[in-house]
């Protein structure tokens, strides 16, 4: 029962993500909307870490599965991939670096206030 549960609360935030995203005058993606109500949710307290547990533990286990689709799609438009492979390769190696460069950054500022959370 557990497990229907996180299943229904998953369903629920992903149809919210969805219902918000539909009246948004502007396009913006229903799972991230989901993943922000989620966020907030367990923040708040409203939901709890280990409530999640079970479902959450199934869905990072069998993540791999939910990509096989979209490597399907991808071979359907391997010409196209084909005639623009360096802009691919470019605009993929620019993306590093900018996800490598923030995520550096948000781990100093984390740090930062760790730390002057525990010298206070």
């Amino acid at each position: 029962m557990e497990t229907l549960s996180e299943l229904l609360i998953i369903a629920l935030l992903s149809l919210s993500g969805n219902a918000i995203a539909a009246v948004l005058p502007f396009a913006f993606p229903p799972a991230v909307i989901s993943l922000f109500l989620l966020l907030i949710l367990l923040l708040k307290g409203v939901i709890k870490e280990e409530g999640m547990e079970v479902s959450s533990g199934f869905f990072i286990r069998y993540m791999a599965l939910f990509f096989v689709p979209s490597g399907v799609e991808i071979i359907e438009y391997a010409d196209l991939l084909a005639a623009s492979w360096f802009h691919i390769l470019a605009i993929s190696a620019i993306s590093l670096v900018i996800t490598f460069l923030a995520a550096a950054k948000a781990v100093e500022v984390t740090e930062r206030i760790i730390s002057k959370r525990k010298a206070a």
